[in-house]
């Protein structure tokens, strides 16, 4: 272990395997952009955006008008008396000093880590011992700790991590800012031994607060921090969530509370270790067990039929909605001139839609280019050839019947099976105001799976990237959370889409999808990609396909310009979904420049 340890690339080589637990024998990760989980420069990142110096001695020194009490619980099982130093000298020495240390000791025949306990509990009162007989479980650990703290917040450490001198002074100001936040988490990195030091690596840069991708896996993690009132409130955990407590916690606070907060600054180190998840997903089988049992549970708070079903990638899950009752959808088609192509696309539909309640609107330049047949039954609407693509949208909208609507081309075609159910039963989801499915071009390769709206551009996300790549931190196999989403297979509420206005028919392409989901955010709607409905275009990739320059020609300047005009300012405060930490120019989730 320490040889390979010792091995950075190769550390780093194997980390990216793990996580995103990938094979594919034509596909060589080194080819693509370099993202920020296996960045190497990262190390020297960290070093620079560190508070460090004065900045922790001008914390040290500042008061708050709220200044609440933050309690840490840690469960500790055969601690290791250095990993046990890092991890309580990392909170004792906090700039922002109202704080426990709660310290559940399940270790009672370690006569040196009891004693290396009782001598922190005299030389500092805000640690707090609990000792347990024996070990319960980590769940039942917690459950003791909790029982012990007394603080206004709880928060959660690892017993072999550490975190930044720096963050609770990050979070009480957080809340000095909003008193209603009730859960908080921030940016993390992992971290080896190195040199007698420490080396960071593979920095977890998280979105703002979101819930789809939180029902696909536990990003948050660390450092969970919760109002103690909810803590209280919630149902006791037992052991059956060993492994994924954390997860179940995270799942029931996030449904109760006000506001979750993301501090976009790493403050949380995770300890490289075979016994950790951190880099073995396989260390703690159980664990998934008891994540799949998390998520049922949230399911059956939120009254969801979904089954929960596997991604792929160990610890990340995915749902498959089951539709009943009567909802309707309306798949309004934007159609070329060209017959043929038009008969293919109703052939297509009708031979693979299984939603008995769907119609088809044929958004047309002409009723000529229609097959005989679908003039009789079927709906269509009659547009000029040279009518904008937005223009087309919203003449079928208006002609539309159903509760959901979806727009789409004439050259796509869906290549998952049960697609309209899948994005309807997204789309129900309470808040949700838009949802699209993975865009690939006839090539296989990614199109569009979300769109960022950032202070230097309005890009799509991981397009060039193969279809069955994972992408940065797995979300390509995750349901995500973003600003926006593209044009094809784009389903919405019928009632959302007449309450924001329709689609703005000034623009041409995905630009006027990214200002119709911000009117959807405005109205309090949530935009959602998932990936389990894949929807194909005709166009193959474009030859450059990682060349950042490149990859938007579809996102036009005159677009830009005018989405500029019509939200003035907005992207100068970023996009929440696309962490600050991250270069806002590439849809690669690479690090930002130093």
């Amino acid at each position: 272990m320490k040889r390979y340890l010792g091995d950075k690339m190769g550390m780093l080589s194997k980390l990216k395997e793990r996580c995103y637990a990938f094979v594919h024998a034509d596909v060589h990760p080194e080819f693509f952009p370099i993202d920020a989980w296996t960045d190497a420069r990262y190390a020297d990142w960290f070093e620079r955006h560190r508070a460090k110096g004065v900045d922790l001695a001008n914390q040290r020194g500042s008061r708050f008008s709220w200044e609440p009490t933050f309690s840490f619980i840690v469960p500790l099982y055969k601690t290791p008396l250095p990993y046990l130093r890092d991890m309580a000298d990392s909170v004792l020495g906090q700039t922002y000093g109202n704080l426990e240390l709660v310290l559940i000791n399940a270790s009672p025949e370690d006569p040196e880590l009891k004693a290396a306990l009782q001598a922190y509990a005299k030389l500092d009162d805000r640690v707090k011992l609990v000792e347990l007989e024996g070990n319960r479980g980590i769940t039942e650990n917690t459950n003791c700790g909790l029982a012990a703290a007394e603080g206004d917040f709880v928060c959660f450490l690892d017993h072999d991590d550490f975190i930044e001198s720096d963050t609770l002074f990050e979070y009480a100001s957080a809340l000095n800012r909003d008193s209603s936040i009730d859960v908080l988490y921030c940016d993390e990195d992992m971290v080896m031994e190195d040199r007698g030091g420490f080396r960071h690596l593979s920095p977890l840069f998280k979105p703002s607060f979101s819930p789809e991708l939180l029902l696909s896996k536990n990003y948050i993690m660390h450092l969970m921090t919760i109002r103690r009132s909810i803590v209280n409130g919630m149902p006791a955990p037992d052991a059956r969530y060993d492994g994924s407590q954390d997860y179940n916690m995270l799942l029931y606070a996030t449904s109760q509370a006000r506001k979750v907060y993301g501090v976009q600054k790493v403050l949380y180190h995770w300890r490289i270790s075979d016994a950790s998840t951190a880099t073995n997903p396989d260390s703690k089988p159980y664990s998934r067990r008891s994540a799949r049992l998390a998520i049922q549970n949230q399911l059956k708070r939120g009254s969801l039929d979904a089954d929960i079903i596997a991604s792929g990638v160990a610890s990340l899950y995915n749902l498959w909605f089951g539709v009943s009752g009567d909802q309707k959808i309306s798949v309004v088609v934007r159609c070329g001139c060209e017959r043929l192509a038009v008969a293919r696309f109703v052939e297509w539909f009708e031979q693979t839609n299984s939603f008995d309640r769907c119609e088809l609107i044929m958004v047309v330049p002409n009723r000529g280019v229609l097959p005989e047949e679908f003039v009789a039954q079927g709906s269509y609407v009659i547009a000029s050839e040279d009518q904008r693509l937005f223009e087309c949208f919203n003449r079928g909208a208006r002609s539309a019947t159903g509760d959901y609507l979806l727009f789409m081309d004439d050259s796509c075609s869906f290549l998952t099976p049960e697609p309209l159910e899948q994005l309807i039963g997204m789309c129900s989801l309470r808040g949700i105001g838009a949802v699209a499915p993975k865009t690939l071009y006839a090539d296989g390769m990614t199109k569009c799976f979300g769109i960022a709206i950032t202070s230097k551009r309005i890009m799509p996300l991981y397009r060039g990237y193969p279809d069955d790549f994972p992408g940065y931190q797995c979300n390509m196999r995750a349901f995500q959370n973003c600003s926006a989403v593209g044009y094809q297979g784009l389903v919405t509420p019928a009632k959302a889409f007449f309450e924001a206005g329709g689609f703005d028919e000034r623009f041409e392409g995905d630009v006027g999808t990214a200002d119709y989901c911000l009117r959807l955010r405005n109205l309090g709607y949530r935009i959602v990609q998932t990936p389990t409905v894949k929807v194909e275009c005709e166009e193959k990739s474009p030859r450059e396909r990682y060349d950042n320059s490149l990859n938007a020609l579809d996102f036009s300047e005159a677009d830009i310009a005018y989405f500029d005009e019509k939200w003035p300012g907005l992207r100068s405060k970023g996009d929440p979904y696309f962490n600050k930490n991250l270069d806002q120019g590439s849809g690669y989730f690479q690090v930002a420049s130093f």
